[in-house]
């Protein structure tokens, strides 16, 4: 196949269609393999965020090399985040569990179930923004927790969204095996559409806060037009006014002479 044939053929949507095809089902696979261990589960997802953020915004043509250099990277960090989630998860679950069944034959009081419940919440909070931090962002343990429990309370309405998004991935990989080739790519886009206009905002704001002399000129800008604004407006109603006088005393020239005939006659 020469040349001109292969590029007329790379460049047609059924080629274009079936490399995008090939990128959902190579990650999708690196994924599920990589979070077969369940300790690095964890990095595995933040290396799949990291591949699609270079895949749709960088417009990146190696997924692959990409999981692998976000899992690389990431490995010792990834790691000790995801074990801190699980022991607290699992702790968690427990407790709710002892809460409402009660632990060989002892119950605990009512009272104690809602709070059981109360405890969950960091761990709910915590989970949807910590790897997709981890992946775009380099910090440290802590902060990287903190961040992200920070991210959930400020955008409380996303937070669930991608549980919900999570929750539905894992029941279709469950009851329907195939799901396995696609779903953990699609949710993961879908994630990264919601989680980087929470991250874009966060560093407008940080950038601002840090070089706020960036945005004196616009916001200058934005005075002078709105002063420019105003003085159209004085002078279109200056104009008016002017408009107005000038009507009245028309109306007023016409008034004396339509009096003056009237006078005329009058007379004797």
């Amino acid at each position: 196949m020469s040349e001109n044939n292969f590029d007329r053929i790379s460049k047609g949507r059924l080629y274009r269609l079936g490399d995008k095809l090939g990128d959902i089902i190579i990650l999708s696979l690196l994924w599920l393999l990589c979070s077969l261990p369940i300790i690095t589960m964890g990095t595995a997802t933040s290396a799949l965020y990291f591949a699609v953020h270079k895949r749709f915004h960088d417009s990146s043509e190696t997924p692959a090399r990409d999981f692998f250099h976000s899992f690389k990277i990431n490995l010792r960090q990834g790691i000790p985040l995801n074990l801190a989630l699980l022991i607290y998860g699992t702790i968690a679950v427990f407790n709710i569990y002892v809460a409402i069944r009660g632990w060989n034959g002892i119950m605990l009081p009512t009272w104690y179930a809602p709070l059981a419940g109360l405890l969950s919440i960091p761990l709910l909070c915590m989970v949807p923004y910590t790897f997709p931090y981890l992946a775009r962002f380099k910090n440290t343990f802590k902060n990287t927790l903190f961040h992200s429990f920070t991210f959930s309370t400020m955008y409380p309405g996303h937070a669930l969204l991608m549980w919900l998004l999570i929750l539905v991935s894992l029941a279709l990989m469950i009851f329907f095996f195939p799901s396995l080739l696609f779903m953990p790519f699609t949710c993961c886009y879908l994630c990264w559409r919601i989680v980087e206009k929470d991250f874009g905002y966060a560093l407008l704001m940080k950038d601002k806060r840090e070089h706020p002399e960036r945005y004196q000129n616009e916001n200058s800008d934005s005075s002078e037009e709105d002063e420019e604004d105003e003085e159209d407006e004085d002078w279109d109603d200056e104009d008016q006014d002017e408009d107005d006088s000038s009507d009245e005393e028309e109306d007023e020239e016409t008034d004396d002479q339509d009096e003056e005939p009237e006078s005329d006659t009058d007379e004797p």
